[in-house]
């Protein structure tokens, strides 16, 4: 059997501030994956890279932060016009520091889950992983986050 589109596999760190709002940073125009759109931090796993390792790494390419990883907070799936992506989001812990952007981000924003829920500039993968996560996180605490 062979595969139409290869596979690969992605990390994504949930970075949260002192008021529990989400950071997401915008892709720059030039990007070659949603250009100008809003996106977790991440990126694509190295060869043979352990996804913890990973995650901490893109993290802090994309942000100059350093995150103390948390457990798996949940999977997203999606499809690129040349490749299948499988993307393990982690909890990022709690951040109280400057972010320092690289190139392929023109900007970020800290981010309540209200407002993450009816962004049109995330893409839907995202934006149906964190209507999952409220969902899931109304019935573990019983209040929403």
């Amino acid at each position: 059997m062979t595969l139409k589109k290869p596979y690969i596999v992605s990390v994504y760190a949930l970075i949260r501030n002192e008021k529990g709002e989400f950071l997401l940073l915008r892709r720059s125009e030039y990007s070659r994956t949603n250009p100008g759109k809003w996106d977790l931090p991440g990126g694509k796993v190295g060869l043979r890279e352990p996804l913890e390792e990973a995650v901490v790494r893109e993290v802090w390419e994309e942000t100059g932060i350093s995150i103390v990883l948390g457990g798996i907070a949940g999977e997203v799936t999606f499809e690129l016009p040349a490749k299948k992506v499988i993307a393990v989001v982690y909890d990022g812990g709690y951040v109280m520091s400057d972010i320092q952007l690289s190139s392929e981000h023109k900007e970020y924003a800290w981010t309540s889950l209200e407002k993450i829920l009816e962004m049109k500039s995330l893409p839907l993968y995202f934006r149906d992983f964190f209507k999952e996560f409220s969902l899931e996180s109304v019935e573990t605490s019983g209040a929403p986050v």
